[in-house]
């Protein structure tokens, strides 16, 4: 994995996401990471600021830029040198743009909501995680790095070899330990999920099919362990019909406090492995997940 170089911390004043640049620094520190803290005020307040106040739209990017200042400055970041912007626009599309004029390689947005659902993630959060052109980390209010245990979802392909990557990487830092997951959809998992409406199969099939992936997944891991020995590393093949409980299952058993996810395909977060809906694994972790985009990645429009 290459070292993050330049990061973005999305700030919207809340604590959420003061947690959120707090991970920021503490990611960008090791590899001297630049580190942008961002605000986006939205277009249409910003047109109702301007009338109600009298003021040009320069005077209100000021007066929000010492705003950004003030909250940067009393985050407890440290010795931390951190860079501040504000953009006047849509949320989404100035962060995106943000990414691209600083040459970006990760987007780090603190994960709650409205306070109807505060463990739901945002929609701009959410709507990052699928679609911005970067890497994106969604940190959980009460997250507290360093990270302890890791989990990270394999399917043989290369972007989750690109995961696999990184989340060794983040586990060596953080001296954290990984687990490697590999969900087998068997025909057996499929009648127990469907209450027995699937005529269950020979219990010796599956027991040979779990023997062939676990070796397999033993091998794809094989040259990540030696180049990672200090890293505490445990392959998991789950035998399960739905990817998604069984990845959200096993992170709130073993009480994850990151999940690395490597996403698909040019409009972002669409699927995970087999078919799974990432973004239900997004909104219902209940710890900070990275998602890792694909070096094909392009950015998706609406």
């Amino acid at each position: 994995m290459k070292a993050y170089t330049q990061i973005i911390a999305a700030i919207d004043f809340t604590p959420s996401c003061r947690n959120a640049l707090k991970e920021a620094v503490r990611l960008a520190a090791p590899n001297n990471a630049k580190l942008t803290a961002v605000h986006v005020l939205d277009e249409f307040l910003a047109h109702e600021l301007k009338r109600a106040l009298s003021t040009d739209q320069a005077t209100i990017r000021a007066d929000w830029q010492e705003r950004l200042k003030k909250f940067v400055a009393e985050s407890d970041l440290g010795s931390a040198q951190v860079e501040i912007e504000v953009r006047i626009g849509h949320p989404f599309a100035e962060l995106a743009e943000s990414c691209r004029v600083h040459a970006a390689d990760l987007l780090v947005m603190g994960a709650k909501g409205s306070r109807d659902e505060p463990g739901r993630v945002g929609i701009i959060a959410a709507k990052c995680m699928r679609k911005a052109p970067v890497d994106v980390l969604l940190v959980r209010e009460d997250a507290c790095g360093p990270y302890k245990h890791l989990v990270t979802c394999v399917d043989f392909s290369d972007n989750a070899t690109k995961a696999v990557r990184h989340a060794l990487t983040l586990a060596k830092q953080d001296g954290a330990s990984l687990d490697c997951i590999y969900v087998y959809q068997s025909a057996l998992a499929m009648s127990l999920d469907y209450g027995g409406l699937v005529a269950p199969m020979p219990l010796g099939t599956d027991a040979q099919a779990m023997e062939m992936w676990q070796e397999e997944l033993k091998v794809f891991m094989e040259p990540f362990m030696q180049k990672f020995p200090e890293v505490t590393v445990k392959t998991v093949v789950l035998e399960r019909i739905n990817i998604r409980e069984a990845i959200l299952d096993h992170v709130k058993d073993t009480h994850a406090d990151m999940v690395v996810l490597g996403t698909r395909g040019k409009t972002g977060l669409r699927e995970l492995l087999i078919g799974t809906t990432a973004e239900k694994i997004v909104a219902n972790a209940p710890c900070s997940i990275l998602a890792v985009k694909p070096d094909e990645f392009l950015e998706a429009h609406e």
